[in-house]
């Protein structure tokens, strides 16, 4: 008996990815190479986030607290 597995995995609030296979070899084989897939939408989120936030995101935390603070 044949049953197709599909693998769903939310990389971040706008990626996702979808595996799809017969087998949980034919997922492996998919998979494989995940590792650059993952480093390669690490740094496009990084620079994304770069140019949202240019002083850096730790200062943009900082500074929220901080106003939460005051009030």
């Amino acid at each position: 008996m044949s049953a197709s597995i599909v693998l769903r995995v939310k990389l971040g609030p706008f990626v996702t990815i979808e595996v799809t296979g017969d087998n949980c070899e034919e997922i492996t084989e998919a998979l494989d190479g995940y590792e650059a897939l993952n480093k390669r939408i690490d740094n496009m989120c990084s620079d994304l986030v770069a140019h949202i936030y240019p002083e850096g995101l730790e200062e943009q935390e900082g500074a929220e607290e901080q106003e939460e603070r005051k009030q």
